[in-house]
């Protein structure tokens, strides 16, 4: 009987110990805690842009040309050289003024000498005269200066999206170097191209960079209507494999995260839309450390 006592009491305290043991190492693992990062919402506006293909144009070219028959006596102009309205880019003498000054037997005059000035504000292109010396008719081209006032973006836009292309909208650039600058649709031109039914726009572009002529760039408008939006980083979002459901781990006290289901609107790289349900500004989410998370966990806030 003693001895079938001390088994009893034996089973019994090995069996409390290993309960214990297991309900000490199931704190254990409930107490461990996943170190996050969390962000809060903000209200704002995420654009929905089209992408357009753009190209730069000088709309007002002036080209100099040779008032006279006569010789280059001077040449202050060179290749992409700016200019301003009003510099003296060439002086030219008659052939008979040309001949005097060449001349060891005649004085030296400055009769028949005749200076072409700059037109306009801009930039040199077409530099046909480079030396001087040499013998040009009336009306040769000597140069061409573009106006860098009147430096223009065309724009091919389709024509469904044409209610998009009012006057004064605004719309963004991405020029060749990734560099983003702003624009302003100026005028609509009525010409339908044939063959891509695509209608031509004129913007104006504003920056103080020197742009050529001809160059391709990306235009974006915004094809979408304004509104006030919750707006949450990117990073918060997590979604299942087939990208059909969306949700946030969501605070609900200072150490523990819960799944909330979410359906979004317009997004970029950096941040999302989030159309249900209502948030508070004060409402935290995890925006590093949610990957794999279960529905209902606790966390640690670094």
């Amino acid at each position: 009987m003693n001895k079938l006592f001390i088994i009893f009491i034996s089973l019994l305290t090995i069996f409390t110990l290993d309960s214990c043991k297991e309900q000490n190492e199931e704190q254990q693992v409930s107490a461990i805690k996943t170190k996050v990062k969390v962000s809060k919402i903000e209200y704002g506006y995420i654009p929905d842009y089209i992408q357009l293909t753009g190209k730069t144009v000088y709309l007002n070219k002036s080209n100099l040309t040779a008032p006279i028959n006569g010789y280059i006596t001077k040449v202050n102009a060179q290749q992409g050289d700016i200019v301003k309205k009003g510099e003296v880019l060439f002086e030219m003498k008659t052939p008979e003024a040309y001949l005097m000054q060449n001349a060891d037997s005649l004085p030296k005059t400055d009769y028949g000498k005749i200076k072409i000035y700059a037109t306009v504000n801009g930039r040199i292109m077409n530099l046909s005269i480079t030396n001087k010396n040499v013998f040009v008719d009336k009306g040769s081209l000597m140069c061409i200066l573009m106006s860098s006032n009147d430096l223009k973006l065309q724009v091919n836009i389709p024509f469904e999206y044409n209610n998009l292309a009012k006057t004064g909208t605004e719309c963004k650039i991405i020029l060749p170097d990734n560099t983003e600058i702003t624009g302003h649709i100026s005028k609509y031109l009525p010409q339908v191209d044939e063959a891509s039914q695509t209608v031509k726009l004129l913007a104006n572009i504003k920056t103080k960079q020197f742009l050529p002529e001809n160059m391709i760039v990306k235009v974006l408008l915004d094809k979408s209507t304004k509104h006030k939006a919750q707006i949450l980083t990117k990073k918060c979002l997590q979604t299942d494999a087939l990208m059909k459901k969306f949700w946030l781990m969501k605070l609900i006290n200072d150490s523990t995260a819960v799944q909330i289901e979410v359906e979004t609107g317009n997004q970029n790289h950096e941040k999302v839309e989030i159309l249900s349900p209502e948030f508070s500004l004060d409402d935290e989410f995890i925006s590093e450390g949610a990957y794999g998370l279960t529905d209902t966990v606790l966390i640690e806030k670094n």
